[in-house]
C-alpha cells in the first residue's frame, strides 16, 4: 500500500509538470513572433561562426580558443564589443565579463542577477550597452538551450532576471547564438532543430522595431504553429519586397561594405531607414538638415575608424615598450579610449536623428 502511495504521488506530479510545460508551451505559442526568416544555411558545428555576418557596429565573435588563445573552453563563444574594451564568454557553463585595460584583460567578472541557467553560453550585446542576450537550459525553456534576454541595471552592476524570447527563436531543440546588425536591421541565430548529429541550421531574419506576433484573429492555429517552428521560410515572404532589400543588405555585409561608407563626399553610402527604404546618395535625403547631418556622420564614422587602427597599434606597442614608457602610453590609450566612445555615440545619435526624420517624412 505504500509503495502504491508512493507511486501515485510521483505520477500526480509528473503530471503536474506535464501539464504546466503544456501551459507554458501553449503561452509561447500564443505570442509567437511575427518575423521575416530571409534565408537559411545548414553547416558543421565546429565552424558555424562562419556563416554569421556582422557589421564593424555589433562586434565580433570568436571560439574562446581564438580569442585567448587556450584549449580550456572548447564550445565557449567570446563576444567582444565595437569599442573593442569589453568582451563576454562562457567557463564551466557560467558567463562573465572582461574589460580592456592598457593592452590586456582584466580578471573575469561573473554576471550577476540572470537566473538560475546551465550550461549559459553564446553571449551577445548590442549597441546600446545594455540589451543583452544568451543562450542556456532555463526552468522557462522549452527543451535544450534555448535563447533569453536580459538588461544591464548600470546602478546596481548587475543584470535584470532574463526572459525567454520565445518561438520562432526557441525550439525543443538547441536553439543559440542570437545576433543582430541593428543598423541594417538583420539578425541571425542557430538551432539544431531538424537538423542531423554535428550539423546546425543559421537563419536569418529581418529584425522588427518593436515585437510583432501572429494574431488568433488573422491565423489559423495550424499555421502558427508552423511559423513557430519555422516549418517553411518562404511562407514567411509576404510580397517578398522587405526580403529584397534584406538580401541587398547582406549582399553589401558579405562585401565587407560598412552600413555607410566611408566617402567623405557622401556619393556613396548604404543608409537603412527601415524595411522598406534604403538610402544610397544624399539626394535621397528629404531635407537640407538630414544631409548635413548625412555629411557628419561619414565624417565621424572616418575619424573612428582611423582612432581604432590607432588604438589597435598603441595596445600592441604597450606590451613592448619599456617599463617607464607605458605610463605615458597608458594615458594616451585611455584619452583615446574616451574619443572613441564619445565618436561611437554621436554616430548613434545621428543615426537616430535621421532615422526618425526620414521615417517621419512618409
Amino acid at each position: 500500500m505504500r509503495y502504491n502511495h508512493r507511486l501515485l504521488t510521483i505520477l500526480t506530479a509528473l503530471t503536474a509538470l506535464t501539464a504546466s510545460a503544456q501551459e507554458m508551451d501553449d503561452d509561447m505559442l500564443a505570442s509567437t513572433q511575427h518575423i521575416v526568416f530571409v534565408d537559411s544555411v545548414v553547416v558543421n558545428k565546429t565552424n558555424f561562426l562562419n556563416a554569421y555576418i556582422l557589421n564593424n557596429e555589433a562586434g565580433t565573435l570568436q571560439s574562446f580558443k581564438q580569442f585567448f588563445g587556450s584549449d580550456a573552453e572548447p564550445y565557449s563563444i567570446v563576444y567582444k564589443n565595437q569599442l573593442g574594451n569589453k568582451c563576454f564568454y562562457s567557463q564551466k557553463g557560467r558567463l562573465y565579463t572582461s574589460d580592456m585595460i592598457g593592452s590586456q584583460w582584466s580578471k573575469p567578472a561573473l554576471l550577476e542577477g540572470l537566473g538560475r541557467f546551465q550550461r549559459l553560453n553564446y553571449p551577445f550585446m548590442l549597441t546600446d550597452g545594455t540589451t543583452f542576450y544568451f543562450a542556456a537550459i532555463g526552468e522557462e525553456g522549452l527543451g535544450g538551450l534555448d535563447i533569453y534576454m536580459s538588461r544591464y541595471d548600470p546602478e546596481t552592476g548587475t543584470f535584470l532576471k532574463a526572459e525567454n524570447i520565445g518561438m520562432p527563436f526557441n525550439s525543443e531543440a538547441n536553439d543559440y547564438m542570437y545576433v543582430v546588425n541593428e543598423s541594417d536591421s538583420i539578425g541571425f541565430f542557430a538551432t539544431d532543430r531538424r537538423q542531423p548529429e554535428g550539423n546546425v541550421c543559421i537563419y536569418t531574419f529581418i529584425t522588427n522595431k518593436t515585437r510583432q506576433v501572429y494574431s488568433a484573429d488573422d491565423y489559423d492555429e495550424e499555421v502558427i504553429r508552423e511559423r513557430a517552428a519555422i516549418t517553411s521560410i518562404k511562407d514567411t515572404w509576404g510580397d517578398g519586397k522587405a526580403r529584397k532589400l534584406a538580401l541587398d543588405r547582406i549582399k553589401q555585409l558579405r562585401n565587407g561594405q560598412q552600413t555607410i561608407a566611408r566617402k567623405a563626399d557622401g556619393s556613396n553610402f548604404h543608409f537603412v531607414v527601415d524595411d522598406t527604404h534604403v538610402y544610397t546618395s544624399l539626394s535621397d535625403l528629404h531635407n537640407d538638415a538630414n544631409r548635413q547631418r548625412m555629411k557628419q556622420l561619414i565624417e565621424r564614422k572616418q575619424l573612428l575608424a582611423q582612432l581604432e587602427d590607432e588604438l589597435e597599434k598603441e595596445r600592441i606597442d604597450y606590451a613592448k615598450v619599456p617599463d617607464n614608457e607605458r605610463l605615458s602610453l597608458h594615458d594616451k590609450i585611455l584619452d583615446k579610449e574616451k574619443e572613441q566612445l564619445r565618436l561611437q555615440t554621436e554616430i548613434r545619435d545621428l543615426e537616430r536623428t535621421i532615422r526618425q526624420t526620414e521615417q517621419s517624412s512618409y
